[in-house]
């Protein structure tokens, strides 16, 4: 039952969390003012051939090495753009690097020129990636529509540069994601650096803070799955089924309340009340009819001088609690002995079904004074009636109508007796499924 409302819990917030985690990655970024003016970039210098350059005015850095030959960057571009260009070398693995940049229309025209040659570079820090460039000559012009080339070159057309792009700073989501596979990289492979620098960068600092965020989410989404769990335990329809007679009169209504096959059902078959008994004929028979009738797995448990833990391991592997009759106070008092009260009302809890015959059924009142109306003998000194209070009244088993008088004397008022006590003969049974109580078997209800 839990598996299946956990699942019903997770498809219920999964699509909310998702939106989530993209809301609140993307909520960081504008929290970041290093990131929110940082270029995207573009990782070029293992690519052979030109460069298409698409969306020029886009904030974009271009890490190229020229290996011999001059690289060639492409811009078509259907409307009126404005072009920025600035040339950086990494001061890292270049620091003396001067490159050049030339750019032409599309007739081969020369329209504007950047002499790396000439120009005095500058150190700078570029705080998004954290590190040092020389900083060379920058063209920021407005161009029209068309077609355009841009070539990059230096004396020897060696070495590493960046090409920077562009003045729009814009990420989007998949954006970011790029950016923590490329910078990583970039640490690596071109600056020639630790790849633990990437985590001092913002981007850096941004996962740890996101995957801290997940964290504190999933521990949140964790907690809120165990308070579903403890809220199903709490409400579920915990059931007994309290009969008189035993075995002989409800084993159709035992086979009723199973959920799977007879050989799959296992049953913790307590016989401890029987103990102080001369005759355990009904003991038999019940034993008889469960295992060889009903085809029940079946394993007889004595409580007597059991610690709780021991009983609990004993009774959680079973589907069915069933709690043979005998002597009221002998029963009542093994199970004090165990705090047996707590162990089955943990376990009601968690689906597994109670079936009482007799005093296992009175025992599971608020109390256990019943069991002296019919003369009952009271085993022991302690005088205490407390019962096991897993249903909200009291039961009288075996009645017959001779019985009549003595329940009257012991509760007089006859609303009183409707409320707190419930009556059944050896062919009848209260069945409690959660707040539901019902009497089943042979025969109306009993009312004196």
């Amino acid at each position: 039952m839990f598996a299946v409302a956990a699942t019903e819990f997770f498809n219920m917030i999964k699509k909310p969390f998702l939106f989530f985690v993209i809301f609140l990655f993307t909520l960081g970024l504008f929290f970041c003012p290093n990131i929110c003016s940082a270029h995207q970039p573009r990782i070029i210098y293992s690519q052979k051939g030109n460069v298409d350059i698409k969306n020029p005015q886009l904030s974009q850095a271009f890490y190229d090495e020229l290996k011999g030959s001059a690289r060639d960057y492409f811009i078509d571009s259907n409307k009126d753009f404005q072009l920025y260009l600035n040339i950086l070398v990494p001061a890292s693995v270049n620091i003396t690097g001067k490159y050049s940049a030339t750019v032409l229309d599309n007739q081969g025209k020369i329209l504007f020129s950047l002499d790396g040659e000439s120009f005095s570079w500058k150190e700078y820090f570029e705080p998004f990636g954290r590190d040092y460039y020389m900083k060379g000559p920058e063209l920021d012009q407005n161009l029209p529509a068309g077609k355009y080339k841009i070539e990059v070159y230096s004396k020897d057309n060696q070495g590493k540069y960046v090409l920077a792009v562009g003045k729009t700073e814009a990420f989007d989501f998949m954006s970011v994601l790029n950016v923590y596979w490329e910078l990583p990289l970039l640490k690596v492979q071109y600056f020639k650096t630790s790849v633990m620098e990437f985590f001092l960068t913002p981007f850096g600092i941004g996962l740890i803070g996101f995957v801290g965020a997940i964290l504190i989410i999933l521990a949140v989404i964790n907690y809120l799955i165990w308070l579903v769990k403890s809220i199903i335990r709490h409400n579920m329809a915990k059931t007994l089924l309290l009969t008189s007679g035993g075995m002989v009169a409800m084993k159709k209504e035992i086979v009723k309340l199973l959920q799977k096959p007879a050989y799959d059902v296992t049953v913790a078959f307590i016989s401890t009340a029987a103990k102080p008994q001369e005759n355990i004929d009904y003991v038999k028979r019940d034993w008889t009819i469960m295992k060889d009738e009903l085809g029940f797995n079946v394993e007889e448990v004595d409580i007597d001088g059991k610690k709780e833990a021991e009983v609990m391991r004993l009774l959680e592997i079973k589907d069915i609690i069933f709690v043979e009759g005998g002597n009221t106070s002998y029963l009542i008092n093994s199970m004090r002995a165990c705090n047996f009260e707590r162990v089955i009302k943990k376990l009601l809890k968690e689906g597994k079904v109670y079936i009482g015959v007799s005093a296992g059924s009175i025992v599971a009142g608020p109390t256990i004074k019943t069991a002296g109306w019919d003369g009952e003998v009271s085993i022991g000194k302690s005088k205490n009636l407390k019962g096991l209070n897993l249903v909200p009244f009291d039961v009288f088993v075996h009645y017959e109508p001779e019985n009549a008088e003595i329940i009257k004397q012991k509760i007089p008022n006859s609303q009183k007796r409707a409320k707190k006590l419930k009556i059944i003969t050896d062919e009848q049974a209260i069945l409690v499924q959660g707040k539901e109580v019902d009497l089943i078997g042979k025969g109306e209800a009993v009312v004196v």
